[in-house]
């Protein structure tokens, strides 16, 4: 049969049911390709996730260790500034424990025997503020003396009541660079710059003992007196206080004094003091060496009270043989106080005359308790 029959078969059978699938072709279903079913898409798979364990907490840093300050005692310091070893004493006060330091050695006044005074119950003063000290007072010396020397004026047991580090430091070769005019170097072409030696000694004393704060006194005797009264124009912003016995500044001090914060002035001057003049001039020669020139007290403090801003003045009750005056209405911090005794000499007054070193750490104590 032919291809035309075969085709005309398979479409009478189509035509009658017989075939279950037939297509609209000219070809029979076998020779027909069949169709492929459409190809089903798998949906994609899901993306993997891998569970990270949670990062352990970090430990906290350690804390840093606790500083070491210096022990109570006294304890011998220096350092080298300039090609020079510069050298001072620190006394650290009882702890809370009242453990005292030693006394000095030699002749001590009365009281300043290394024990802490008891109070009106009869027991120990604890510390201020735990174990660390509370301020620092820098005792300085006159000229052809020691740091050590100024610990017969019996500061630290008024020091240690209240925590407070007495630093006694030496001037080479015996006297203070002043500033004063007029006056021989103490050692011909060196240059001594004291007031940064004074600078670093409070620094290293306040990293030594951890006081300080805000609470850094200067006391002075003679050329003491007058090195502070310079610390006083070239340091205000390191020191809260000065208190200067038996002398005042070099004479012209008030044409570059620029202090740069306010700061509290006591003057404790005898009248008839022959060595730095009560009114001011030529101190006498040190040996072969010119002393140059300083101010008179009473300028030096009308000096102190208009930068401080005092509007007034008035008495302060003293003993007899006595006059005292003090700053009305001067600025917070930068009280002014002049102490003369009437007659007295070139010296660290003492009872009948004056307490100088009570009516000194009275005057200190409430600027220090003022500073924040």
């Amino acid at each position: 049969m032919g291809a035309g029959g075969i085709r005309g078969v398979f479409a009478a059978l189509c035509a009658a049911g017989v075939l279950a699938a037939c297509v609209e072709a000219d070809v029979p279903p076998a020779l027909v390709a069949p169709v492929a079913a459409p190809a089903r898409i798998q949906p994609a798979p899901a993306p993997l996730t891998t569970t990270v364990p949670a990062a352990a907490p970090e430990a906290p840093a350690p804390a840093p260790p606790a500083p070491t300050y210096l022990p109570p005692g006294v304890h011998e310091q220096q350092v080298e500034l300039d090609g020079h070893i510069r050298r001072w004493l620190t006394v650290v006060p009882p702890d809370a424990n009242g453990t005292v330091p030693p006394d000095a050695g030699g002749t001590v006044p009365p009281g300043a025997n290394g024990t802490v005074p008891p109070d009106a119950n009869g027991t120990v003063p604890p510390d201020a503020g735990g174990t660390v000290p509370t301020g620092i007072v820098i005792a300085l010396h006159g000229v052809g003396g020691r740091g050590a020397d100024m610990r017969s004026i019996g500061l630290e047991p008024l020091a240690a009541a209240q925590r407070v580090v007495v630093a006694y430091p030496d001037a080479l070769g015996g006297a203070w660079n002043d500033g004063r005019p007029g006056a021989d170097p103490v050692l011909p072409g060196a240059a001594v710059d004291d007031i940064r030696f004074l600078r670093l000694l409070i620094e290293q004393t306040a990293a030594a003992t951890g006081a300080g704060g805000g609470r850094v006194a200067v006391v002075g005797f003679s050329n003491g007196a007058v090195m502070a009264g310079r610390v006083a124009c070239d340091l205000a912003d390191g020191v809260a206080a000065v208190a200067l016995v038996a002398g005042t500044a070099g004479q012209g001090f008030e044409r570059s004094c620029r202090p740069a914060a306010p700061l509290a002035v006591l003057v404790v001057a005898g009248s008839g003091d022959r060595i730095v003049p009560y009114a001011g001039g030529r101190v006498p020669d040190w040996g072969v060496r010119k002393r140059g020139f300083v101010a008179g007290v009473d300028d030096f403090v009308a000096f102190w009270r208009a930068q401080s801003g005092c509007a007034s003045s008035q008495p302060v009750p003293a003993g007899v043989g006595v006059s005292a005056v003090r700053g009305v209405d001067c600025r917070a911090g930068a009280g002014v106080v002049r102490y003369r005794v009437n007659g007295g000499g070139h010296e660290w007054f003492r009872p009948p005359a004056l307490d100088t070193t009570s009516v000194i750490w009275d005057f200190l104590a409430r600027r220090f308790s003022a500073a924040t």
